[in-house]
């Protein structure tokens, strides 16, 4: 099982970075997609990840997001790819599920019109954002809920 997995929806999900194997189950679940936002030189990255990925017959998307300088253009990217996706089996992952979870939730509230505190309260299932990222959320235009 990929580790930090979070099912948001039939068609969306995130996690940790996922192993070989665990690729191949994310195609026998029916994902189309698998959408990596880890930089390359994440300590558990996987080699060759997107031949691995198209070999099982799904679409690879690499946007590599560096969290220890978050700018508007990486939420803008990601919010502009998961639009292009959205009719699609999705998997989105990270190093551990802590960038992607932090963007999908951007996204739910600023594309799909969750409610902040609503959609905090899955966050928080998944991990405990630090402070940078409701800095991050305010400056995208959310409340910045805690």
């Amino acid at each position: 099982m990929i580790g930090n997995f979070y099912q948001y929806s039939e068609n969306l999900a995130s996690g940790a970075q996922p192993t070989e194997e665990e690729i191949a189950e994310l195609k026998k679940d029916g994902f189309e997609v698998v959408f990596n936002i880890s930089t390359s030189s994440a300590k558990n990255a996987l080699p060759n990840e997107a031949a691995r990925v198209e070999k099982e017959g799904m679409y690879y998307i690499h946007f590599p997001v560096d969290c220890t300088n978050l700018q508007p253009i990486h939420y803008e990217t990601f919010e502009g790819i998961m639009n292009g996706i959205k009719n699609k089996k999705v998997f989105v992952h990270c190093g551990g599920n802590i960038k992607s979870s932090n963007l999908i939730h951007m996204y739910d509230v600023l594309v799909n019109e969750k409610d902040e505190a609503e959609s905090l309260t899955t966050l928080h299932e998944i991990q405990q954002p630090e402070d940078k990222w409701f800095v991050y959320f305010k400056q995208m235009g959310m409340k910045g809920i805690r």
